[in-house]
């Protein structure tokens, strides 16, 4: 769907490089456990990405289904993705924003993204 909806606005395509799922493949869709914190594939991570203007060159897109509700294996699999790409790229948590931090016209993702680089920190230990 995000697919479609980027398409309508006139980019080749999803935006994002991955989407992580709350267990429903559409907004009306019944529950699926196995989708629930699925990444889903967007653009390959050697594309450009157009996720949050002015910064898709240099950066990695990853998406939550939800608006300030996500499911636990959302957020553990978010959090698992994002240390590995930091470790990918020889980064650390705090080369990971939020939209809102880089957009003030954003709210996404509706997390408290220092508490998000916190977990990351740890997890990195």
């Amino acid at each position: 769907m995000i697919d479609q909806w980027h398409k309508e606005r006139g980019w080749k395509g999803i935006g994002y490089h991955g989407v992580f799922l709350n267990g429903r493949r559409t907004s009306h869709g019944d529950y699926d456990q196995a989708l629930d914190g699925y990444l889903e594939s967007g653009r390959s991570l050697d594309e450009i990405g157009a996720h949050c203007k002015g910064y898709n060159q240099h950066s990695v897109g990853l998406c939550m289904i939800g608006i300030d509700e996500f499911t636990e294996s959302q957020m553990r699999n978010v959090l698992q993705k994002t240390k590995e790409l930091l470790k990918h790229y020889g980064l650390d948590p705090e080369a990971v924003y939020g939209h809102y931090e880089l957009d003030d016209g954003k709210t996404c993702p509706n997390l408290d993204m220092d508490e998000f680089r916190a977990q990351l920190w740890e997890m990195m230990r």
